[in-house]
């Protein structure tokens, strides 16, 4: 029963500790106060380089508001174009909505963590049957290569 409990242990330590997240369209008009993707436009990449850095295809972060023309966002963090992330620290960058292409709201994704989380899993099982077993030496009694004591 010990290793039951201990096995049901490191799954639920797994699930807990693998969640993934996915970017998915806004379920609501409403985007105040939601961790979002912001895709720039070319010309947003070129026009925001003051603020975010230089080629940034992508702005994470919290958005703070949305008035009539401008994103006031808490930066999480940035995307080059080269696929190299840089962490932020809430800092709050405007961003107006001409130089957005797309907008991508950040959930958790049930069925990734659930994926993931299985294969975890199955990968623990196979390396413990790997390597379990009781071990020790070959020949019966007796050290490897050595004498076989009488």
């Amino acid at each position: 029963m010990n290793n039951f409990v201990r096995t049901i242990t490191v799954f639920v330590w797994l699930v807990f500790m693998s969640s993934c997240y996915g970017l998915y369209a806004p379920e609501s008009a409403r985007l105040t106060g939601r961790d979002l993707e912001f895709m720039l436009t070319d010309s947003g990449s070129v026009m925001l380089t003051p603020r975010v850095g230089p080629a940034v295809q992508a702005v994470d972060g919290l958005l703070v508001t949305d008035t009539a023309g401008v994103y006031s966002l808490a930066v999480q963090s940035t995307r080059r174009r080269d696929g190299m992330e840089n962490g932020w620290r809430g800092e709050l960058v405007e961003i107006p909505h001409l130089f957005v292409a797309s907008v991508a709201e950040r959930r958790f994704s049930p069925a990734r963590t659930t994926l993931f989380a299985g294969a975890m899993t199955a990968a623990l099982v196979a390396i413990k049957g790997i390597f379990a077993g009781s071990g020790g030496s070959n020949s019966p009694g007796g050290v490897p290569g050595g004498p076989n004591p009488r």
